[in-house]
């Protein structure tokens, strides 16, 4: 083909091509020195003469020929012709853009010099629009929604100087009722938008971001040098990270790949297994811009682990092939990766440096407000009251835990003959409760207007509400049946007193039982998350870990219960935190025993309303200070 004379004026069509092909081959037009052959695959052939015009003005540039005035640019199609010499053809060519409708247009001979095959995507909305704010003239979304259903060379010949969309619109035929509009797919029910998911925090926040710049850079609007390439997504099972990143290629608009170890492995041996993870990245390659997820990363292993064992060097392999994919010689511009895990210590540090998973985002178990807020998403418009039992009850629940309680509530609604759910129905979906007794009820309301007495003396400003459960459910902890709940319980840089008044907060608890009752029960301990073993955790911290006691050592312990092992160890660290646990309960039991009567009046408050906020606990101590 004989290249087109330069444009002196940028059409709309010829804007819009540009942008058509550089999304599908933009990492190789970032240096005027790469050389590269490359088929673009197109839908159909009907616009090939104007992706080929604007694919030569793209690689053409200043000078296209070399010192010998050979041509070392070249546009035309990748026919299977057998007509073609492809070696002599391309024998002083720098950069040829070839074009073809499926990879068997492509010459056998051909493609051996093939460095890439890319799939053009039809142009959409917002390419015409962005378009026709680089031509300075208006378009809606529907003109451009309208304009990115015809064809590049029919609108090519609609579209004149000084013609108004309007007009272009008129003049295209069967665009304004003749022939149907294709039907729009209806959404699915389950197909969510990251904007609709609640309890996410900074991991929605990002999202809402990259799908912000995501869109720019569809529009050329955006470099991909300042987009976040990959993340990795660390939290618990069951904490909805699939969810996530499902909802966040909704809000994209992109597609979604996913892959795993356990995918590739299931294909057979190494060989197997690396070659279909490249089949992945050439998926997502295919598909760009898209998502790819990588499903529970952390199986990929770590090349510093286990250097002896005699898998290692099947582990190194597989990590090295990961590298490969995740960060190709040629740049992965339009892919999107986010990895998953439960564990992101196990992840091989290479694959989480900038330019591949280089951002860690927690995504914990949603807290006390995030369970209320999903619920109420699962079921809007519900009567269900302030949700106290609900939150304590579901303490330590995912979200997909919650998306079963809703699910059963409605089926409870729908026997009864009703559409709308109540707050009965809600009780009826929630784990059956072993309802205390009034003197359980009385001990536990101690227990926790203790710790939020001690908690609202040193550190008032921090202390959101205090609250008891009714009964423990059966698939509750004991730790979870009362809940003193602080905005934050440690800065950053948190100093020695800092962490003393933690460990006095944890121990008021039994403080107060003692001081009120006459001694405390067994629910302060038997378990890693009660407050005697926190408690004891921190001093044991204070002590070995952060250079608050005797001497500078630092120990870090090993195993599951790295501090309990420290205190097995050492008879010496054994001693030093029993005296520092000592001296904090005589700390808190002097703060307490000045505030018996704010004591027993948040504990009663607590019988009969089973939850206080910070505000009635603030007034319960300044009415008691006012009168001492």
């Amino acid at each position: 083909m004989t290249p087109n004379a330069s444009v002196s004026k940028p059409t709309l069509t010829n804007l819009v091509a540009g942008m058509a092909i550089r999304n599908a081959i933009r990492p190789f037009l970032r240096s005027t020195s790469l050389r590269f052959v490359l088929v673009i695959l197109l839908p159909e052939m009907r616009d090939l003469h104007l992706y080929e015009s604007v694919a030569w003005q793209m690689v053409e540039g200043a000078d296209p020929y070399d010192d010998f005035g050979h041509k070392t640019v070249f546009v035309d199609q990748a026919v299977n012709d057998k007509k073609t010499d492809w070696p002599s053809t391309l024998r002083y060519i720098n950069k040829a853009v070839l074009f073809a409708t499926s990879e068997a247009d492509i010459a056998p001979e051909l493609r051996l010099a093939v460095d890439h095959i890319a799939t053009l995507k039809p142009p959409a909305a917002v390419h015409f629009l962005a378009a026709a704010r680089q031509l300075g003239f208006s378009m809606s979304e529907r003109e451009a929604e309208k304009l990115a259903s015809r064809s590049l060379e029919e609108l090519r010949l609609a579209v004149r100087p000084g013609r108004p969309i309007a007009r272009i619109l008129r003049q295209l035929p069967d665009l304004e009722g003749n022939a149907p509009e294709t039907p729009q797919a209806t959404p699915k029910p389950d197909e969510r938008r990251l904007e609709d998911l609640v309890g996410y925090g900074e991991a929605k926040l990002w999202g809402l971001r990259l799908a912000k710049e995501l869109s720019a850079w569809k529009r050329s609007e955006l470099g991909w040098e300042d987009m976040d390439r990959g993340v990795l997504l660390n939290g618990p099972p069951g904490s909805g990270k699939t969810t996530f990143v499902s909802a966040l290629a909704a809000s994209c608009g992109v597609p979604l790949i996913t892959g795993s170890a356990a995918q590739w492995q299931a294909a057979g041996h190494l060989g197997d297994m690396l070659k279909a993870m490249r089949k992945t990245f050439a998926e997502a390659s295919a598909e760009r811009p898209c998502i790819l997820f990588w499903d529970e990363i952390d199986s990929v292993g770590d090349r510093g682990v286990g250097k002896h064992h005699e898998y290692y060097d099947y582990k190194r392999q597989v990590v090295n092939g990961a590298l490969e994919c995740i960060d190709p010689a040629g740049g992965r511009e339009g892919i999107i990766v986010i990895g998953a895990t439960n564990d992101a210590a196990a992840i091989d540090p290479a694959l989480l440096r900038p330019g591949r998973l280089e951002r860690t985002i927690d995504i914990p178990l949603p807290d006390s407000e995030g369970r209320r807020a999903i619920l109420r998403y699962y079921l809007p418009g519900a009567q269900l009251g302030d949700l106290g039992d609900f939150a304590r009850i579901s303490d330590g629940w995912s979200g997909a835990d919650i998306e079963k309680v809703a699910r059963d509530a409605r089926r409870f609604a729908r026997d009864d003959g009703r559409q709308q759910v109540t707050a009965q129905d809600l009780s009826l979906a929630l784990p059956p409760q072993q309802l205390f007794t009034d003197e359980q009820l009385l001990r536990l309301a101690v227990h926790e207007a203790g710790h939020a007495i001690a908690g609202y003396v040193l550190r008032p400003d921090n202390l959101v509400r205090v609250s008891i459960a009714k009964g423990k459910g059966a698939t509750s902890r004991w730790t979870t049946i009362g809940t003193t709940e602080f905005r934050y319980q440690i800065t950053p840089m948190a100093t020695a007193e800092q962490y003393e008044d933690l460990i006095l907060i944890y121990l008021a608890g039994v403080a107060a039982e003692t001081l009120i009752l006459g001694g405390h029960s067994s629910g302060a301990g038997g378990d890693e998350r009660a407050d005697l073993a926190l408690a004891t955790d921190f001093a044991t911290m204070m002590e070995r870990g952060f250079g608050f006691g005797e001497g500078w050592t630092t120990d870090l312990g090993s195993g599951p219960r790295p501090l309990e092992y420290l205190r097995l160890m050492d008879t010496s660290l054994q001693t030093a935190v029993k005296a520092r646990l000592n001296a904090a309960y005589e700390k808190v039991n002097e703060i307490l025993a000045k505030r018996l009567t704010a004591l027993r009046r948040l504990a009663d408050l607590l019988v009969e309303r089973f939850d206080v906020e910070a505000d009635e606990v603030r007034k319960i101590c300044l009415e008691e200070e006012a009168h001492s």
